[in-house]
């Protein structure tokens, strides 16, 4: 099959993830943030690898050879670092002043008076 063909799948493949992780996020919401991102990624990254292997399989093409353990394994040990730098990054900038988090009104805003 095509290139665009494949670009498809993996779009639908990462969209379901965004998803999952939403759904992860939301149902994880009283633990701490790392604990619920990496449970997400894990996730996730079951999620997307589980479509793009059952793509392959039911004949999109490209064989089955790329989903063998050690290139499986190899891509999420890319990904797990990439999160954890990315992570460190964000922290860091919480940390310098970078990044805030979006201030809450604690008031509810005032109506016009009729």
């Amino acid at each position: 099959m095509s290139s665009v063909t494949w670009g498809l799948a993996i779009r639908i493949a990462a969209v379901s993830c965004t998803f999952v992780a939403r759904l992860i996020i939301r149902r994880l919401s009283a633990a701490r943030g790392p604990i619920r991102t990496a449970v997400a990624l894990g996730a996730t990254f079951a999620v997307y690898e589980t479509a793009l292997f059952t793509l392959a399989v039911a004949g999109l093409g490209g064989g089955t050879g790329s989903f063998a353990a050690p290139i499986v394994g190899r891509v999420l040990a890319i990904n797990v670092a990439a999160f954890a730098g990315l992570y460190a990054l964000h922290r860091i900038g919480f940390a310098v002043g970078i990044g805030r988090p979006p201030a809450i009104a604690k008031t509810r805003p005032r109506l016009p008076a009729s």
